[in-house]
């Protein structure tokens, strides 16, 4: 039985799908986070929207896919390979990606009280003592488009266990999105022309997730209530839930979605 568990964290830009994952790796320290963002192909690689002469940074052909595929299937295996499955990795600077753009209040967004309860529910549910003795690792992908519409099946997507769709209602990510500063990039500094959001960055959301839409209108439903935890067979075994209800029930969510597929392992295991 692998004892890593590769977990995707997918949503529209400024969904929070950071804040998620620097939060997680608080209640599971032995973890690696990998970009999505740090796979962005070179400036002069990025495609030009049509309709409006801007640089698309949200659409798949900006990203290498095939070097983000391989670097999540050499990054499993090397933790498989390691003895005490890789309970010595820890990966916290790896989010130095200048794409991330956590919130400055990551760390105080959660009250302590909550994540010691939060945590003491995982050791609970593992039966272990400490966050030392977990018995498996995490991967965590963060990305905009890692479960975006394939005909191929061949997007990062597959290579993921299990996951956390997050996403927001419009105005919400409007706001975040426009708020944020200049981007650094491989060759240089980008940043958003007016408008970018509404004519480059929410259409090609849509337009590369009409599945999981479909199965799920309430993602692009202005007026939707927030909504969590719902399974979507569109999205590997993930989970799928809206960023504007609070905090704690999205990372709610999320942890269970991982120790969901831990106690489905040992269950297989077990009927072996």
């Amino acid at each position: 039985m692998s004892s890593v568990i590769v977990v995707g964290l997918s949503g529209p830009s400024s969904s929070g799908k950071t804040t998620i994952a620097l939060n997680l790796i608080k209640l599971f320290p032995h973890a690696v986070v990998i970009h999505q963002d740090d796979f962005y192909k070179s400036d002069s690689q990025v495609p030009t929207d049509a309709d409006t002469g801007f640089q698309d940074w949200d659409c798949p052909l900006a990203f290498d896919m095939d070097k983000l595929v391989q670097t999540i299937q050499s990054t499993r295996k090397q933790l498989e390979d390691l003895p005490e499955c890789g309970k010595a990795v820890e990966a916290h600077s790896s989010f130095a990606s200048q794409w991330a753009n956590p919130q400055k209040d990551v760390n105080s967004i959660l009250p302590p009280k909550a994540l010691d309860s939060l945590r003491d529910t995982v050791l609970h549910r593992l039966d272990v003592n400490s966050t030392e003795e977990i018995p498996f690792s995490l991967i965590l992908v963060d990305g905009i488009l890692l479960f975006y519409d394939d005909a191929n099946n061949e997007s990062p997507g597959a290579e993921c266990d299990t996951g956390l769709f997050i996403y927001a209602q419009y105005e919400t990510l409007k706001q975040r999105r426009e708020a944020r500063s200049a981007y650094v990039t491989k060759d240089g500094i980008w940043e958003d022309p007016p408008g970018y959001f509404d004519s480059v960055v929410w259409p090609n959301f849509v337009k590369y997730h009409s599945n999981l839409i479909a199965a799920h209108p309430e993602i692009t439903d202005k007026k939707a209530a927030s909504v969590g935890g719902q399974k979507s067979a569109h999205v590997v075994n993930a989970a799928v839930c809206s960023s504007d209800m609070p905090f704690k029930d999205t990372l709610d969510v999320c942890v269970e979605s991982i120790l969901g597929e831990w106690s489905r392992r040992q269950q297989m295991q077990a009927q072996r």
